[in-house]
């Protein structure tokens, strides 16, 4: 899972994944499509937000999405994967819904999940640190936000990473490293222009207004700054810590009755023809039963039914009149700005940086020119007919077997060792990752130490360093770890002193 939690979105692991993909495939468990929603919906919905910035547009794919993972999940070969699958439906939707030429033009955002226990104080600095972290990510390219928000905020893996932006498990690796670097140096310079003027005369000559916006070439002098500058890196390692930062990111606010309609879609016999279509245009997919991403798989933006669910509007017309920010995982948009946005446009007062909705639609950014699984021909899935009191597709019995080039699992794992800190001048330690077993895509997802960005492709055998840092502070003996994905915990310890 990623370092930073969000509120509200519970933690599945791959056990209760897979045990969930088998339900919903077997049909024979009336609960488990609940289950679901209860999981994933919030996640999702947000996911789907940050890629359309319409919450009426969010609420139409995030529900044919899901329907159409409740009609073919049948086909994946993999439960285990199930959450990544499904965000590789919900961004196929997305991706869909961006490229039909009819997509109206005037945007209505979401209102954010509030956190109702803030006071006004706490609400001020939040919105204050939003904007820090909304120059920083204006900095980075539309795929490079989206790959660092399905890591940090949605807990998704290098691997999981790789099978929804449909690239290869290496180049996903070094997406990920390159963007989460980026981020950490943007960060750094971003809340060093801030706070760091009084302590080094260099940051005051660049940064002229500590308050206003910092601009991208002034971030990239003070980035490389910060890099020869033994003041500024020292209050880099106490300061900032981009995984804390991105937790003030606004989470959208799911329609109320969105989570209704879906489970009407799915078993009300009124609806079959509804469920039947959907199933159909989430189609093809590839051997290994996920979808081929929408920009190959020939599909045209307006044969899918557009907007959201027909008895969803009179919720989403409610909620727009309490719209507070913008929001969106690859954009943050400080309070205050309108709570319309054009195509063409952007919120009067919101400072400028990339529109979200471009980056998987971007043909430079987006997923079409990088290697595709093979595809395989599969039959339409049946329209559920009125008389089945709950209407399940069809799902596909047999799969073929997947070709030995598309998208093979990573079998490997990793070995983690460990380190120490002798004493209180030493800030930092050193320990080694290695591959055992074959390949293995990784990187650091956590623990209660500080550790250095790293992360990307292992060959058997290859090894990585990581860098562990002491916590700031006056030295006080201790231990903690750095945790990885695929697997591993690194136990590190320090010690200080005796007076």
């Amino acid at each position: 899972m990623s370092e930073s939690s969000s509120p509200g979105w519970p933690s599945p692991d791959r056990a209760d994944d897979e045990h969930l993909a088998r339900s919903l495939a077997a049909g024979n468990d009336p609960e488990a499509l609940i289950r679901l929603l209860d999981r994933y919906s919030g996640r999702l919905y947000d996911y789907c937000h940050a890629l359309l910035r319409d919450q009426e547009s969010a609420a139409g794919a995030l529900h044919d999405a899901l329907l159409a993972a409740y009609a073919h999940v049948g086909r994946l070969a993999e439960p285990d994967r199930f959450r990544g699958w499904l965000y590789a439906l919900v961004r196929n939707e997305c991706l869909r819904r961006l490229q039909d030429p009819h997509r109206p033009t005037e945007r209505h955002e979401a209102p954010e999940v509030e956190d109702m226990f803030l006071g006004a104080e706490e609400r001020a600095r939040q919105q204050d640190t939003r904007r820090m972290v909304h120059n920083a990510l204006a900095t980075l390219r539309g795929r490079e936000r989206e790959s660092l928000d399905l890591l940090l905020r949605h807990g998704l893996d290098v691997q999981e990473i790789a099978a929804v932006l449909a690239i290869d498990a290496q180049e996903a690796g070094d997406l990920v490293g390159d963007s989460r670097r980026r981020l950490d140096d943007a960060l750094a310079a971003v809340v060093i222009a801030r706070t760091g003027r009084e302590d080094c005369p260099s940051v005051a000559a660049m940064v002229p207004d500590a308050q206003a916006p910092l601009p991208q070439q002034a971030a990239y002098k003070l980035i490389r700054h910060i890099q020869t500058c033994a003041v500024c890196t020292e209050r880099r390692h106490r300061t900032v810590s981009t995984a804390g930062l991105l937790q003030v990111l606004p989470v959208a606010m799911m329609p109320a009755d969105l989570r209704g309609h879906i489970i009407s879609t799915a078993t009300d016999p009124a609806y079959a023809g509804d469920l039947g279509a959907i199933a159909r245009r989430a189609e093809p997919f590839d051997a290994w039963g996920w979808p081929l991403p929408a920009e190959r798989s020939g599909h045209q933006g307006d044969d899918r039914r557009r907007g959201g669910p027909p008895r969803l509007w009179p919720a989403i017309a409610a909620a727009a009149a309490v719209i507070v920010l913008a929001v969106g995982a690859f954009l943050v948009v400080p309070g205050g700005s309108n709570d319309r946005t054009s195509a063409q446009g952007r919120p009067t007062g919101s400072p400028s940086a990339p529109d979200p909705s471009e980056s998987p639609a971007d043909p430079s950014e987006s997923p079409s020119d990088t290697p595709t699984p093979t595809p395989t021909t599969s039959s339409p899935t049946p329209t559920p007919t009125p008389t089945t009191p709950t209407p399940t597709p069809t799902r596909t019995s047999r799969r073929p077997s997947p070709p030995p080039s598309s998208r093979p699992p990573v079998r490997g794992s990793l070995a983690v060792g460990s380190c120490s800190m002798a004493d209180e001048d030493q800030e930092s330690c050193s320990f080694t990752v290695t591959a055992v077993n074959g390949p293995v895509i990784w990187s650091i997802t956590g623990g209660s130490v500080r550790a250095a960005p790293g992360g990307g492709r292992l060959d058997r055998g290859e090894s990585a360093t990581v860098t562990a840092l002491r916590p700031n502070g006056p030295c006080e003996p201790g231990s903690g770890t750095v945790s990885f994905s695929p697997n591993g915990v690194a136990s590190v310890s320090w010690s200080c002193q005796e007076d």
